[in-house]
């Protein structure tokens, strides 16, 4: 069962939810709530807008589609990954320096788009004991890795047989070369122009093979399922367990081993301004964290009496015109005195207050009901008859006259 008052807005419980006590509507509410919340709302919206805009208007990157394991287009490899992880391979896409320089024995490390590397990260990379599989690499890297490989041009891509004894070739067949051509002293070359140059180029260095692939469309998604292209890239790329396929970012720095903390790109002085703030603000704490002691009464400057304080109410309702609001003040005291009167529990619902007041006076059910639990007046007037109508029923149940409405509305201006 509802309690007698609504604790939220203070109108009496039941009244319908088409309108509160106040006499405002749904349609009402929201508008006040939308002025309200209309700045912080237009700002968030802003701010998601202007996120939006700038994610769609970043360039994508050259590593970033192309001859990427996680790309399904034409232009991407995710192909041949998808069918290296159904062979028990693990296939690492990694973006970072330091990820790939982690790769140690018994990985194939898979290194694209490398004229982003910088110098110092190419000598790390001959570092490693990884395999290497380079695509189109540059003469500035292969001096770091491979100096016994040279570039010799680029030609049109066509398909050749593999014309070697390199096993991937060998099970490959005819395949698709062309492209970005080199030329070796040593090791193996494969897919030989008629100019000379190779497509495909593997030697050892040390105890490490590294292969150098000038046509990349062998290992692209649109391309994969012609020719060779399948086998000689599933050969090239699955002979270990794991395979680590660096995807360069350009954006970092180049020999950047690991991720750098916030605080080493801050001047050097600026520990100590932090360390000083923290000192200062310990003594400020210190000094102005004092306990408080027992509370004091003092006397208040100015004695504001009850009657005061409700006209001053009753000026801001008659200036914002809330005849509901202040109807639903009157009707909520009303039904508290009636409900204290007559004695009903404390979860008496208003309909059962008003039921009981008007049984108890004699007055109609239909104008009690009406003047405790009615619509808001339409008008100054009709506010001071209610508040004539209330008094009435109070001192109809009270004993008073049984026409207590009446003559409430007759002394009413």
């Amino acid at each position: 069962m509802s309690s007698l008052l609504d604790s939220a807005t203070g109108a009496p419980a039941g009244v319908g939810a088409g309108a509160v006590a106040d006499g405002s509507t749904a349609g009402e509410r929201a508008g006040r709530r939308w002025r309200r919340w209309r700045w912080t709302i237009t700002v968030g919206v802003g701010v998601v807008l202007v996120g939006l805009l700038l994610a769609l208007l970043v360039p994508r990157t050259p590593g970033a589609g192309r001859l990427d394991p996680e790309d399904p287009t034409p232009q991407g490899s995710r192909a041949v990954a998808q069918i290296l992880r159904g062979q028990g391979i693990t296939v690492t896409r990694v973006r970072h320096s330091y990820e790939a320089l982690q790769a140690g024995a018994g990985t194939t490390l898979v290194v694209i788009d490398s004229d982003l590397l910088g110098p110092s990260l190419v000598d790390e990379l001959a570092g490693t004991r990884a395999d290497l599989v380079l695509v189109e690499p540059d003469g500035i890297v292969l001096d770091a890795l491979a100096p016994s490989i040279r570039p010799f041009g680029d030609v049109a891509s066509a398909v050749r047989g593999p014309g070697c004894s390199a096993p991937a070739a060998e099970a490959a067949g005819p395949a698709l070369a062309g492209g970005s051509l080199y030329r070796s002293t040593l090791g193996v070359s494969c897919y030989l122009d008629p100019g000379g140059g190779a497509s495909y180029v593997r030697i050892t260095s040390g105890d490490r093979p590294i292969v150098v692939i000038g046509q990349p469309k062998v290992l692209m998604n649109s391309r994969l399922a012609q020719d060779g292209n399948a086998a000689l890239a599933l050969w090239t790329l699955g002979h270990n367990p794991r395979l680590l396929w660096y995807v360069p970012d350009p954006a970092e720095l180049a020999g950047e081993q690991a991720p750098r903390p916030l605080i080493d790109l801050a001047p050097a002085a600026t520990r100590w301004v932090i360390a000083q703030l923290v000192l200062a603000t310990l003594v400020m704490l210190a000094w102005r964290g004092r306990r408080l002691g027992r509370l004091v009464r003092e006397p208040l400057p100015v004695v504001v009496r009850a009657a005061e304080t409700q006209e001053g109410r009753a000026r801001l309702y008659r200036k914002a015109r809330a005849r509901g609001r202040a109807a639903a003040t009157l009707r909520t005291a009303s039904l508290r005195r009636l409900a204290r009167r007559l004695d009903v529990g404390r979860d008496a619902t208003p309909e059962q207050v008003a039921a009981l007041a008007a049984a108890t006076s004699g007055l109609p059910p239909a104008q009690v009901h009406a003047v405790l639990l009615g619509g808001p007046p339409d008008s100054d007037a009709a506010l001071v008859r209610l508040a004539a109508d209330l008094d009435g029923v109070e001192r109809a149940v009270a004993g008073g006259a049984q026409s207590g409405i009446t003559a409430g509305r007759k002394n009413a201006p």
